[in-house]
């Protein structure tokens, strides 16, 4: 018998092995490669049954496990043999072939971004939030559209003070912070904050002072203003790919230089230094951290400033490229939620008489992805 992975029969059609690996030739033609050192690292029995923690440390294993024989058990599970150890460990296939960890299996396993444009907003999820509420799959295709979009919006939410927490518990853990639990967007005297001011704002991320930024922004507009107020978003990752086509040594300086940023009143002082385009270790784009109403001045060296401001100013410039910005006019219940490292989101200017009222919060992103994760598991 073979093992079911992905809904296909996987068997293996050939093993070889030596002291120091495995080779596996599977019938669907992929070949996946196991170090003995992973190998005995990774032994199933050296983890516990009920949790899936660990019950050894790498310093409790042998520097070089060597394999000593290996056989099959009824096509299910492959037994290693370690020479030097009276010990055998049961590896499954199907856990075998889910952990190959060639380059296209593990390309395959990263989530990848839906990166979009404003002639594409189209293609952004707006959901009944009663469909939400009433349907597991439901709320697993709004999660998921956080996750790879970015960004996703809901409609019919009751526009009660604070219902913004409700939405907030489907997303994951909300992040409290100076501005509280939740925080009011509307207009006020003497605002500590211009995003409490009936002033229009360029597109920006929040908070790019705090260590670490929050992951995750919920905005619920409770009440409209019929005038003004327009949502902008843009995806800052579709820019920043645009900003390395156009001009690679930008591109290459502010994903370099750390730029400081500041947010301070009576209560808060809170400062932290970012690069404006942060990659991962794989050298894709991973986050980006732009706010120019937070910036403080710029400590570089006179010629590393030379280069910095050319770049500094050709992403801001593609920031405002219509090509990207998306403009949407919330009303009174409707709510969204974007990733708060990739998109950003700024609005025009409206009436403080109109009373234009969203309420928001601020989350943790592992927070959605491990509820996204349980529900499709569940699913």
């Amino acid at each position: 018998m073979g093992n079911t992975t992905l809904g296909a029969v996987i068997e293996v059609d050939k093993l070889s092995f030596d002291p120091k690996r495995i080779t596996i030739h599977w019938n669907d033609g992929h070949r996946s490669i196991y170090d003995a050192v992973w190998l005995r690292d990774n032994c199933p029995s050296d983890r516990d049954s009920r949790t899936g923690q660990r019950l050894v440390d790498i310093a409790d294993l042998p520097e070089e496990p060597a394999i000593g024989a290996v056989s099959q058990n009824s096509g299910a599970a492959v037994l290693i043999t370690w020479r030097g150890e009276p010990k055998s460990s049961w590896y499954p296939l199907e856990w075998l072939r889910k952990h190959c960890y060639c380059v296209e299996h593990r390309q395959s396993r990263k989530r990848a971004p839906f990166v979009w444009r404003a002639d594409q907003s189209g293609h952004l999820l707006w959901m009944k939030y009663a469909e939400v509420l009433a349907s597991k799959p439901a709320e697993a295709r709004w999660l998921r559209a956080i996750a790879d979009q970015g960004i996703a919006f809901l409609r019919g939410v009751p526009t009660q003070d604070g219902h913004v927490l409700e939405v907030a518990r489907l997303v994951g853990y909300v992040r409290e912070t100076n501005y509280g639990r939740i925080f009011d967007v509307r207009s006020v005297a003497n605002p500590n904050n211009l995003a409490y001011s009936d002033r229009g704002l360029g597109v920006h991320t929040d908070n790019p002072y705090r260590e670490p930024v929050p992951g995750l922004q919920i905005l619920h507009c409770l009440q409209a203003d019929e005038e003004g107020g327009e949502s902008l978003f843009v995806d800052g990752f579709a820019v920043a790919v645009e900003l390395q086509v156009q001009d690679p040594q930008a591109f290459d300086t502010l994903t370099r230089v750390r730029v400081p940023f500041a947010f301070r009143d009576d209560c808060a002082d809170l400062r932290a230094e970012r690069r404006l385009l942060e990659l991962s270790s794989d050298g894709k784009i991973a986050a980006i951290h732009y706010n120019s109403r937070s910036i403080l001045p710029v400590c570089l060296p006179s010629e590393e400033l030379v280069a910095f401001y050319p770049a500094y100013r050709a992403f801001a410039r593609l920031l405002r490229d219509p090509r990207f910005e998306f403009r949407v006019k919330l009303g009174s219940g409707d709510l969204v939620a974007f990733n708060n490292r990739r998109i950003l989101h700024g609005r025009t200017a409206f009436s403080s008489a109109a009373g234009r009222w969203l309420q928001g919060c601020y989350l943790d992103w592992d927070g959605l992805m491990s509820n996204l994760a349980v529900l499709e598991r569940k699913l």
